[in-house]
């Protein structure tokens, strides 16, 4: 009979650690689920701002330059910008940016004009980048400032 009271003593010392222990561990694990989260959501929204820029320096290293004015190299500006954030040059009025809270102005299009050899005054490349971009991952915001970025050569006809 000692052996049963032994086994009772000690099953009502151990009834309190499995409450204790579930409250550590399911700390930790929120912690890791969190951070996971976070860091993945992050992720993904710069990997898709990363797609954006990319189409939209393609996009701009292929089309005709008109440089004749700076009307004219603004609205080459605005078709660029409009295809980083809406992936269309001439977008509708009601489209949806393709990340969430991305706008025009967060864009920043830069064109390097080759002063030397045949073509003076074309282009030998063009820059594509974001500006002062924030995701709001829950826990922290994450601004990204000239990231991503894109240098493509310029393929496109001078006019």
């Amino acid at each position: 009979m000692r052996r049963s009271t032994a086994r009772a003593i000690s099953k009502t010392r151990q009834c309190g650690h499995a409450i204790l222990e579930l409250a550590i561990s399911a700390g930790v694990m929120v912690s890791c689920l969190a951070g996971t989260f976070q860091f993945g959501y992050t992720f993904y929204v710069y990997n898709q701002l990363v797609t954006a820029v990319g189409n939209a320096g393609r996009y701009a290293a292929m089309r005709t330059y008109r440089g004749a004015s700076e009307q004219e190299i603004e609205l080459g500006n605005r078709a660029i910008r409009n295809m980083v954030v809406y992936g269309d040059p001439q977008p509708a009025p009601d489209a949806a940016p393709v990340v969430r809270n991305l706008t025009p102005e967060q864009v920043d299009v830069r064109w390097i004009i080759n002063d030397k050899g045949g073509d003076k005054g074309a282009p030998s490349a063009v820059d594509v980048s974001i500006r002062e971009y924030s995701v709001d991952a829950i826990f922290k915001t994450f601004k990204f400032t000239g990231r991503p970025a894109v240098e493509f050569p310029y393929l496109g006809r001078p006019q």
